[in-house]
């Protein structure tokens, strides 16, 4: 729990609300833009799942779910039909939605497969769901381009962030435009990797480094550390400036170890509970640049 946040941050809550963060370099009145990193609290699941469960692949009562992710787009203004969701696979693949989502974007089996969506539609939310993993949000706030990604160390590893940023250029974005925004995700002192791990990440991106430390509580042998802390918002920002992108800025909460706030699939694990997640969402009004200069690229 952070009880004093940066002023930059914004909490929002209502009495028959979901709680939410929202970051003021995302925030622009003038194109549009809206957003929000949502929380645990503020819907209608019960037990373990309670109470803003937005993960369809989840074994929680699907209905609630589905009110679930109502609440979230009432609290942006948007219509249930115009939120886009994805089967998330830790890959890096990103689609351009460039037709209204509608139902096939909905449900727990109708969703495409990919990590990353972007878009310069009118009123069209990019809703991407984390429980350690980080949702990753970006805006050209001048040409109404938006786009958003799924973060785990796989995907973006395997260039998740690179990819969503340039298929927002694609879309009519300018490179030194992009605001990038890290939302919440596990920390580096929740985060303990084995050695095996650091290998895959070094051998795919040597400037990484900077972002594993000994884990001070693991066994020290000759051959080093058996155990790392990993610091994959770290690792998530090394990739938005491996793209270009000049404006990023992190959200501070820690979802392992805030567990009133946030949902965790490392601490689910550790507690032998079920998975659930939260949502990040981003949604904007098409500025005149980006219909001029946008490709239509079918996600099917």
């Amino acid at each position: 729990m952070i009880d004093n946040l940066p002023s930059d941050i914004k909490r929002h809550e209502s009495p028959a609300g979901p709680v939410f963060f929202s970051h003021d370099a995302l925030t622009s009145e003038a194109s549009g833009i809206k957003h929000g990193f949502f929380t645990r609290q503020g819907g209608v699941s019960e037990g373990l799942y309670s109470s803003l469960n937005c993960g369809f692949g989840s074994a929680d009562i699907q209905a609630n779910v589905a009110e679930n992710r109502a609440r979230v787009c009432r609290a942006l203004n948007l219509p249930i039909d115009r939120l886009a969701g994805l089967y998330q696979t830790h890959s890096p693949d990103c689609l351009v939605i460039d037709s209204y989502p509608g139902s096939h974007f909905q449900g727990a089996d109708s969703r495409p497969h990919a990590d990353g969506l972007v878009t310069c539609l009118d009123n069209v939310g990019l809703a991407i769901l984390g429980a350690d993993c980080l949702p990753v949000l970006f805006a050209d706030l001048t040409a109404g381009v938006i786009g958003s990604c799924h973060a785990g160390w796989r995907g973006a590893t395997g260039g998740i962030i690179e990819n969503t940023v340039d298929a927002m250029c694609n879309i009519g974005a300018s490179l030194s435009d992009i605001t990038m925004v890290i939302g919440p995700g596990i920390h580096q002192k929740s985060y303990q990797v084995s050695t095996d791990m650091v290998t895959d990440i070094l051998n795919n991106k040597p400037d990484a480094a900077a972002c594993f430390m000994p884990d001070p509580s693991a066994e020290v042998s000759a051959e080093g550390a058996s155990h790392y802390l990993f610091d994959l918002p770290l690792f998530a920002q090394m990739a938005g400036r491996r793209a270009g992108v000049n404006h990023i800025h992190r959200m501070p909460h820690d979802s392992y170890a805030d567990a009133n706030l946030f949902y965790s699939h490392r601490r689910a694990t550790h507690q032998n509970e079920p998975d659930s997640h939260c949502l990040g969402v981003v949604s904007a009004r098409a500025g005149e640049k980006a219909e001029d200069k946008r490709t239509v690229v079918s996600p099917y």
